[in-house]
């Protein structure tokens, strides 16, 4: 779109920046650390480095597409220019389905987190009756968020950020002063207990949690310059990157095996673990402050990634 029927320019680099980070680092973080290491152990590790190297070269052909096609929700229709209008229908339906599956998953999320105040929400790590009628709560919450969010929070997209910044990362810090093993990251089988297999293995839970970084180009007909999308891009991906992987090794060198009733060592058996377990892990070491943020950042850090695209956006 052009001319008087085209978006505003209103998104300078700072709030660009501001808004791909708070996009790509959502409630995942809580989760992938586990999910990864119950198939790769320590290689996780590896795994948020191979994907950092891998997104960065999509990030290249986004920041390329999207510099010389400033559409809104530009990765939806990229392949109509290259490959024609029935496989961009394909694509951008593969995007509907993509973007129809987070508001879920951020409220079973939400349902985790809550879970520890209210253990009759989840039966072996599936919502009950009770949980599920509060999901869907939560995903008709999310609708006055969406609807009034851009009028409501378009002169604290800032803050926001910060606070979801603080309530997701501090934790990490907090729990690795009460207790840090790094034993964890050598000693059970190595640092690939299942091989380089395990490492790749892992490697789709990482894709997903990069997934977010995908916004900016999404609102590149609204940036100032064209040329803020090479640094946001870049700069969102590494440092999402960079918090993930700081997240993976909390979780390995905070994990006391006997607390949370897995076999020393036995890292496919973390696989079995319900709920948010850095909740767990904060309450196994009696970390208050560190558990209050969690369950926090657990219970309506779900909100405030439905905030994250609305304070630039009117």
């Amino acid at each position: 779109m052009s001319g008087d029927k085209g978006l505003k320019k209103e998104i300078g680099l700072k709030s660009l920046i501001i808004i791909g980070i708070s996009s790509a680092v959502a409630t995942a973080i809580f989760f992938s650390p586990l999910e990864m290491s119950a198939v790769a152990g320590p290689g996780s590790m590896f795994s948020w480095l191979l994907g950092i190297f891998f997104y960065i070269m999509i990030s290249i052909t986004y920041i390329e597409l999207s510099q010389n096609y400033p559409e809104a929700g530009g990765p939806s229709r990229f392949s109509i220019y290259s490959h024609g209008a029935v496989t961009n229908l394909i694509n951008a339906m593969a995007d509907l389905v993509w973007y129809i599956f987070i508001p879920p998953i951020e409220a079973f999320a939400t349902i985790e987190g809550l879970s520890f105040i209210f253990p009759s929400l989840l039966s072996n790590g599936v919502p009950t009756i009770e949980g599920a009628l509060v999901g869907v709560l939560l995903m008709l919450g999310y609708i006055p968020f969406n609807y009034y969010g851009v009028k409501t929070f378009a002169k604290v997209t800032s803050a926001f950020g910060t606070i979801k910044y603080v309530i997701y990362i501090l934790p990490a810090f907090l729990l690795l002063l009460v207790y840090y093993n790094p034993v964890n990251l050598t000693a059970y089988h190595g640092v690939l207990p299942f091989g380089v297999s395990g490492v790749f293995a892992a490697m789709p839970y990482a894709m997903f949690a990069f997934g977010g970084a995908r916004v900016i180009p999404d609102l590149a007909e609204e940036v100032k310059n064209k040329v803020y999308l090479i640094y946001a891009l870049i700069i969102t991906v590494v440092t999402e990157g960079v918090i993930y992987l700081f997240f993976n090794f909390a979780f390995l060198t905070n994990l006391d095996w006997s607390k949370i009733g897995v076999a020393t060592g036995n890292w496919s058996g973390l696989s079995r673990v319900q709920g948010n377990p850095f909740i767990d892990l904060a309450s196994d070491h009696d970390a208050q402050i560190a558990l209050i943020l969690l369950l926090i950042g657990g219970i309506i850090g779900a909100f405030l990634n439905r905030l994250r695209l609305h304070g630039n956006r009117c």
